[in-house]
């Protein structure tokens, strides 16, 4: 007896059969997604953990991160007792090394997408400042209007330092030669950090060409002008009166005492009759710091302070400047940090530090230059 197969029956069972090897095919497909995702958010997880290097010196920590500084500034939960800042000046150029090394970074932006930005970074870069602490910001002297402005914004004391970089250049022709920067030290206190400085006095010999049992010195005034009230009494010395119209600086008391200790330089003469301060040439501290810096050089391509980057600032600026509002173990940030000049600073004077930049070249540099150090 022969069975009459349905038709329908086989097309369902059909059906039936292509349903089920599609949706077996969808569910296999559906898990390598989620595999193949799973497995790029480790990826990317790992290799975010990896653009960041802690390395340990002399007991400080140097903390370089590979990224864009305004999204890292929002990740930083520490503050900083000082950040330095030495962005991009908006030139419109592109900074390499060499004609034949093209390291180095673009400085070209859009209509006012530099200002906004700049906005933006030092707003960050306030949120993660010590209340006491100082923001220093590196601009050429073309450029420091807007710098100005934007600062002005976020910092209620501010102070320019002149850095004179360089000599004057011979190639200027139609202009006068830019050979300074200003550097922007802004706080929100009064009470800001600050370590007074001293220049060493260098070969300034003629300044001490008076000379006694002691040594070489120079002559200090103890007389005020007349624009100020001092100390009213007068010296008499073998038969000589001493006196001083407008006061004398210091007491008579203390005045004496330098008299008795050989301190006091007497000018008695037709044409006058004064007191000086012996001022000895090897007890002398140095002059101190002033908003004038004209003894600090660019780097030059020397094996003391080399070239790594373009724009490299040398590192006796960045000493003076850390040691200038910082003390040991103090924590420093430099979102825009090149070749790691801060950090090498840092180490040596014993600092801690944060150093953030975008360009992968700079994160590879700074980690060789801090990891390479002898201290």
């Amino acid at each position: 007896m022969t069975t009459k197969t349905n038709p329908k029956k086989i097309d369902n069972l059909i059906l039936e059969s292509v349903e089920k090897v599609v949706a077996q095919n969808i569910n296999k497909i559906v898990r390598d997604i989620k595999t193949e995702k799973s497995e790029n958010e480790e990826s990317e997880s790992e290799e975010e953990e990896n653009e960041k290097r802690i390395i340990k010196k002399d007991n400080c920590l140097t903390e370089i991160i590979n990224g864009d500084s305004l999204e890292v500034l929002d990740k930083l939960e520490r503050k900083y007792n000082l950040i330095y800042l030495d962005p991009p000046y908006d030139t419109g150029r592109v900074f390499q090394i060499s004609h034949k090394n093209k390291l180095g970074f673009k400085d070209t932006w859009k209509d006012n997408e530099y200002s906004r930005w700049l906005d933006n970074l030092i707003e960050k870069c306030v949120k993660v400042l010590k209340n006491k602490g100082s923001l220093f910001f590196h601009i050429s002297a073309e450029g420091s209007f807007p710098a100005e402005i934007v600062l002005s914004k976020y910092f209620s004391h501010i102070e320019k330092i002149f850095w004179k970089r360089c000599h004057g250049k011979n190639t200027v022709r139609n202009k006068l030669g830019a050979v300074i920067d200003i550097i922007f030290k802004c706080s929100n206190s009064k009470k800001s950090k600050f370590n007074l400085l001293r220049i060493p006095l260098g070969k300034t010999t003629w300044a001490f060409k008076n000379k006694d049992s002691r040594g070489n010195y120079s002559l200090g005034g103890l007389r005020h002008d007349r624009t100020r009230k001092g100390n009213k009494y007068t010296i008499e010395r073998n038969g000589q009166i001493y006196d001083a119209p407008n006061g004398w600086k210091i007491t008579k008391e203390k005045m004496e005492k330098l008299i008795q200790d050989d301190r006091i330089h007497f000018v008695n003469t037709k044409k006058s009759k004064n007191l000086y301060k012996k001022l000895y040439e090897h007890e002398h501290k140095g002059k101190p710091l002033s908003n004038l810096w004209d003894d600090v050089h660019s780097i030059t391509r020397s094996s003391k302070d080399p070239r790594l980057y373009p724009t490299q600032k040398p590192i006796k600026l960045l000493q003076r400047i850390i040691e200038l509002t910082t003390d040991e173990n103090d924590w420093i940030l430099d979102p825009v940090a090149g070749a790691g000049t801060t950090g090498h600073a840092c180490a040596e004077l014993k600092r801690n530090c944060t150093l953030i930049d975008k360009n992968r070249d700079s994160f590879e540099i700074m980690i060789k230059r801090i990891e390479n150090l002898n201290l």
